[in-house]
């Protein structure tokens, strides 16, 4: 399987979304650096809501993941129900576990998030 070189990406946060977790990518035409920034603008917007519940459980569960995947030897995919882990593919584990780290410091929310 590969990824498609645009398609979406919905996040999740502890198996919680919003209607604003998803955005869109082209891998051809975007760079890492604007493709983060849309990673990071998407996690700020849902630590920024999430920040205002009173009991707020540490995040220990991050999805980013995509439909947008095609197999390479011609299988088909249930586009309805398939969802791939996008991290270590369009973004290193580190770096997601490293931003999601800053910024749930600056929003008060413990994260405890671990990529294998």
């Amino acid at each position: 399987m590969k990824i498609r070189s645009n398609g979406v990406i919905k996040l999740a946060f502890n198996g919680k979304s919003r209607n604003t977790s998803l955005y869109t990518y082209n891998l051809q035409k975007e760079t890492q650096e604007q493709l983060l920034q849309k990673l990071r603008e998407k996690i700020v917007d849902f630590f920024s809501f999430y920040s205002e519940f009173n009991n707020k459980t540490p995040i220990k569960n991050f999805e980013a993941y995509s439909a947008d995947f095609m197999c390479t030897n011609g299988c088909k995919l249930d586009m309805m129900s398939t969802k791939v882990s996008v991290v270590g593919v369009v973004y290193p584990g580190a770096v997601v576990k490293a931003m999601l780290q800053e910024e749930g410091k600056k929003f008060g929310i413990d994260i405890e998030v671990n990529f294998n």
